[in-house]
């Protein structure tokens, strides 16, 4: 290989070299080359093998960054023409991309880090496309040609993340052996033994021994198996067919494939409800919006584009896809950057499992109770063994006890008598029946705990759960319920939408305009087993109004989600998609509204417009009245509806403005359509507060529990929910909400713990948002090593809350919208 070197750099050769040349300057024979992104391919054995008319050999890069580009051997010539495909971007390279991205969100950030990267040094969209050897119109070759599906998976690897097998029940005892406490019971067991049986020759000399010996093969084999049986059922429970079918362009055609099959510089087909299976970017114009809430904790939806677009300070749309993440509405292609281990997703997976686990503060406990019996009985045994010994000589100087000379077969027996003296109290001292008290204490707490929908995968994290100073909690899925819920009306006056009753003068245009401005992909499903809540299917915000229109259209009674007599799915039918004169002005980031026109039965027009209130609000003329008539929408009316605005923007609630336009003639043009409208209320939309958090945080306060909130949310978000939970009880104080990168600044400028500048903030911090997974895991750290060392225990749904319930002392995951990430990462996973 070195004598290539000789060669021009790159092997850039034009024309012929001579085959028999090359083979004897390089010394190849049936060798294979391979760089850090080239594929193997296969060379002749010799200068006088055949390979046939249209066989193929390779060039070489040599710097490491090029591929192999097959190309066609020539017998009639006997030589080999030397070329070069190339990848001009490494895994690692496109791995740090993603990370960058993802790392650094806020407009000010993508402006310094990611779109420098991105636009200058990658060439965007189409200088990935390049560098990847890809067609824009026809994807990648196939699977086994030069650059296709095989090659790459050998360069950037495969789309799947391997599972390791589980422990052997051995292997799993074999571990719970390594307790000191264990290790203690079992020198002292076999030290009575062999005193019992070969030194005092007692008839029952062993069964002490043997009593030691049985309490500690119960308590290995109670631990093990409990272990091996809980981590067993921890796989049926997450055990799912992430192996699902997409649609992927490869050589000009659509072709259906397996995602473990994708690969690197695929162009894969998304559309709404498709959950992400890779990283990528977006290709081309799309209206796709993107729920990253599993890996940033943002219940916002993400917009998309194939550039960067950066508006009002904030970054509008990113060309930055996340495996994990689910398309919530839209259709768009993606370029594949980043597979398996090395998405965001998978890398985080195999960083988790690499972590080592520390011992639990259970076993902590009695590590420490062990080491001080073990030295207590020490020196009690050696103490007396020379108190012995002195009494001894005493007796002998003053020849009390012993008037005869040195007896070696009596006195060497008694001075042995007092050695196994001194033993004997150093067994005794030892608490065979504390380990197993404990391990089947905790077996019978596992089994308790299971009844009530809680799956401890590690049995010490019964008791570490209990002794607790501290919960950092999640937000999104964890206190909140991670639907959006239209929780405030305003229609005339405002009302609480829980049970609301508005007008009934507006109740039906009210319903109508929340419905008929909705995609018809948004659908509510029938509430998984054992919930009361419908399941969302497409945009979060959009089913969210569904189901407020049909708990308006029941007026107080049941909803059936099952039934095809919903409110919503009523009004679809009265006004379907492919109504004569309907057409829909779909939702732009510019206007931040979206309308639909229809057709009323007395041929007239309808234009409903749903969007951003402040925005929906300027560009209305009227507005209804409690008895459905329509007044001006004057200075005062306007005050007072913004007031209100004001008032669910103060209680973080998302504002919703709906409007509608009645015109006799159809009207095409969108700026047009959206004039004159006439005000029909608004909506504050939030993810609310599971019911029985409020009450749960003020337990833990009362216990002695400080509860902290570690959410991706901002800060004005983080705060409003923080206050409606409890957890920060009257008026804010200094230093009780911090943002993410504030926080990593001032504690961790470099990437490591500052614990000195941590114990001067930690009392007060109750909230942080904008928070990255890392910020979570250097909160949890600094609580554990703090001046006042906490127990820390860290609740969690997401991708992003891992590392910390790895880290934490005890970690609780989501059983059933939690990540497979967040519960291999827990000790307990709350099932239901």
């Amino acid at each position: 290989f070195d004598s290539l070197s000789l060669l021009p750099s790159p092997l850039q050769l034009q024309g012929q070299v001579g085959l028999e040349s090359l083979l004897s300057l390089a010394s190849l024979q049936r060798e294979s080359i391979v760089g850090e992104n080239q594929s193997t391919f296969r060379q002749p054995a010799s200068a006088g093998e055949d390979l046939g008319a249209g066989a193929q050999s390779l060039a070489w890069d040599g710097d490491g960054r090029g591929a192999y580009t097959p190309v066609e051997v020539r017998p009639e010539d006997g030589g080999v023409e030397l070329a070069r495909m190339e990848f001009k971007v490494s895994g690692k390279e496109l791995t740090d991309l993603v990370k960058t991205s993802f790392d650094n969100t806020t407009a000010s950030d993508a402006k310094e880090f990611v779109i420098p990267k991105y636009d200058k040094q990658f060439g965007g969209v189409e200088g990935l496309c390049k560098s990847l050897n890809v067609e824009k119109e026809k994807g990648i070759s196939g699977v086994d040609g030069p650059g296709g599906q095989n090659d790459r998976q050998k360069l950037f690897g495969r789309n799947k993340v391997e599972e390791e097998p589980q422990d052997p029940l051995w292997k799993l005892m074999w571990e719970a052996l390594q307790d000191p406490t264990l290790i203690f019971l079992t020198c002292a067991a076999l030290l009575s033994l062999f005193i019992g049986v070969f030194v005092e020759s007692k008839p029952l000399g062993w069964l002490e021994g043997v009593a030691i010996l049985f309490a500690v093969v119960v308590v290995v084999t109670v631990g093990a198996v409990n272990d091996y049986q809980k981590e067993k059922q921890f796989r049926d429970l997450n055990a799912k067919k992430d192996d699902v079918t997409v649609t992927v362009l490869r050589g000009g055609a659509m072709v259906n494939l397996s995602t473990h099959d994708l690969v690197v510089g695929d162009i894969l087909m998304l559309s709404t409800g498709d959950i992400l299976p890779a990283d990528g970017v977006i290709m081309g114009r799309n209206d796709l919006a993107i729920n990253e809430k599993m890996l940033t904790g943002e219940t916002e939806m993400k917009k998309k584009a194939a550039v960067f677009k950066i508006e009002d300070g904030h970054v509008a749309a990113s060309p930055f896809l996340f495996a994990g993440t689910s398309v919530q509405e839209g259709e768009g292609r993606m370029l594949i950057i980043a597979v398996g281990e090395n998405t965001y997703q998978g890398g985080m997976e195999q960083r988790i499992k690499e972590a080592k686990t520390g011992r639990g503060v259970l076993q902590k406990k009695l590590d420490a109770m062990t080491d001080l019996i073990t030295t207590v009985s020490m020196y009690v045994s050696i103490a007396l063994v020379v108190i012995l010994l002195l009494r001894m000589a005493y007796a002998f100087h003053k020849q009390k006890c012993c008037f005869e000379h040195w007896d070696h077969q009596v006195h060497w027996s008694e001075l042995l008598g007092f050695v196994i003296t001194g033993i004997t109290i150093f067994v005794v001292a030892v608490p065979e029946g504390l380990p197993l008290a404990v391990t089947i204490a905790l077996a019978f707490s596992v089994k308790k705990m299971l009844k009530d929908q809680n799956l401890v995968r590690h049995l010490s994290a019964c008791e570490t759960m209990g002794g607790a100073t501290t919960i950092c909690s999640d937000k999104t899925g964890t206190l909140t319920t991670s639907k959006m819920t239209v929780v405030k009306i305003f229609c005339s006056e405002v009302f609480d939408a829980e049970g609301a009753k508005l007008p009934p003068a507006l109740n039906k245009i009210f319903i109508q305009a929340a419905v008929i401005n909705t995609m018809s992909k948004t659908n509510l499903s029938p509430p998984l087993e054992g919930l009361k809540e419908p399941v969302y299917q497409g945009n979060d915000t959009e089913c969210g109004l569904l189901v407020m229109a049909n708990n308006l259209g029941a007026e107080g009674g049941r909803v059936d989600y099952s039934s095809e007599q919903q409110e919503y799915k009523k009004i679809r039918r009265e006004f379907p998609e492919d109504q004569e004169g309907r057409k829909q002005f779909t939702f732009s980031s510019d206007r931040k509204r979206m309308s639909t026109r229809i057709k009323t039965s007395d041929g007239k027009y309808k234009i409903f417009t749903k969007g951003a209130a402040e925005m929906v609000v300027e560009l209305c003329t009227q507005r209804y009245r409690a008895d459905g008539s329509i007044e001006p929408f004057d200075a005062s009316a306007k005050k007072h509806t913004m007031d209100v605005i004001e008032k669910f923007a103060d209680e973080a609630l998302r504002t919703i403005a709906l409007a509608v336009r009645v015109t006799d003639s159809p009207i095409d043009d969108v700026k047009e359509a959206e004039k004159d409208l006439t005000l029909i209320g608004l909506v504050g939309i939030e993810d609310p507060v599971r019911k029985e958090v409020p009450d749960a945080i003020k337990k833990c306060r009362a216990a002695g529990i400080v509860v902290r909130m570690v959410t991706g949310d901002n800060m004005k978000t983080a705060a409003a929910i923080a206050k409606k939970c409890g957890i920060i009880e009257g008026e804010e104080k200094p230093g009780n909400v911090w943002d993410g990168k504030t926080f990593r600044e001032l504690v961790a400028p470099n990437g490591k713990l500052d614990q000195e500048k941590f114990n001067g903030i930690w009392k007060d911090l109750l909230v942080m948002g904008r928070s990255t997974p890392l910020d979570k895991h250097h909160l949890v750290s600094g609580l554990q090593a703090c001046n006042e060392r906490q127990t820390v225990a860290v609740t969690g749904d997401g991708t992003n809350d891992a590392p910390a319930l790895k880290k934490a002392d005890v970690g609780f995951a989501m059983g059933i919208q939690g990540t497979d990430v967040a519960k291999n990462a827990s000790d307990v996973i709350i099932m239901d």
